[in-house]
């Protein structure tokens, strides 16, 4: 009985989460950035391109393509592991957005650029950062990035694809709307990054160290291998002993931004779910890569 209740409200709050990170995603797509003519970076930037040149296509309809094309790509070079947690908000977000679309309504009441950026930088947040939490994707860039690095980029780190293909939507945007709309974009992009860090760890600290332990050797390999291979952050490991069971296990330390620390957790989340790790705030760190000690103004 106790464990019928537990598996109720796993579902429960998979749900929660599934909708929750849907409806903000989706709501501020059609009631802000759409009436206010703003754009962003992503798979909603590429939807309001498309969208403009093609007008009489729904907005909805081609976010629901494009994200099934990434859905099948990421399938095909990537494997289900890959594809099991896109698949949820793969789905939520176009039916949303379908919905959303039938509903006479705006936001503001008036255009009102700065606003709507900041409008959706949070609820771009909102919606990220509660998707992280249960482990989701949309589908978007993030995936495409995994999937340019698998297969052609190996040398370099996701988050760069990942940035780079968002700088370039935004780039292009700015030709084909105009350079205020492409700056509004960059906005609203600063803003759901911090946002998100906000969610998932925090404001207290321009750095978070992350103990990382886990059981399984290769586990903990594979681990280490992606911090420093995409995060381009250095790994400290040792081996810790749990007093209470008197096993042995291996403990990776690094110290990083909240927004790197956000990429580590998911990438855990799909490797090496069992590990127990901690995550604790530093407001400055003085050595290579991070402050110089000799400095006087860095703490």
């Amino acid at each position: 009985m106790h464990t019928n209740k537990s598996g109720m409200k796993k579902i429960l709050r998979e749900l929660l989460i599934i909708l929750t990170s849907a409806f903000f995603g989706s709501s501020v797509q059609i009631f802000v950035m759409i009436p206010n003519g703003m754009t962003s970076g992503g798979l909603p930037g590429v939807c309001r391109l498309i969208t403009h040149f093609f007008p009489k296509l729904e907005y909805s309809l081609v976010y629901y393509f494009l994200s099934m094309i990434i859905l099948v790509i990421a399938y095909f070079t990537m494997g289900k592991k890959e594809v099991r947690r896109i698949v949820a908000l793969g789905f939520a977000y176009p039916i949303m957005l379908f919905i959303f679309e039938r509903v006479d309504y705006e936001f503001l009441s008036s255009p009102d650029p700065f606003l709507a950026s900041v409008l959706i930088g949070v609820f771009y947040g909102i919606a990220t950062g509660v998707g992280y939490i249960g482990g989701y994707s949309s589908g978007g860039t993030d995936t495409l990035a995994r999937i340019l690095k698998y297969k052609v980029f190996s040398h370099m780190r996701t988050g760069d694809i990942q940035m780079a293909m968002d700088i370039s939507i935004i780039i292009i945007s700015a030709f084909v709307f105009d350079t205020n709309t492409a700056m509004y974009a960059v906005l609203n992009a600063v803003v759901a990054a911090r946002v998100i860090a906000a969610i998932m760890v925090g404001y207290s600290g321009k750095f978070v160290q992350l103990d990382i332990i886990s059981r399984d050797k290769e586990d903990a390999d594979a681990i280490a291998e992606y911090i420093m291979n995409n995060m381009g952050r250095a790994v400290t490991s040792h081996i810790s002993k749990g007093e209470y069971t008197g096993e042995e296990r291996r403990t990776l330390t690094v110290i990083c931004k909240p927004s790197e620390s956000i990429k580590i957790k998911k990438y855990i989340a799909e490797t090496d779910p069992d590990v127990f790790a901690t995550v604790m705030p530093i407001t400055t760190v003085w050595g290579k890569g991070f402050s110089d000690i000799n400095e006087v103004d860095n703490v």
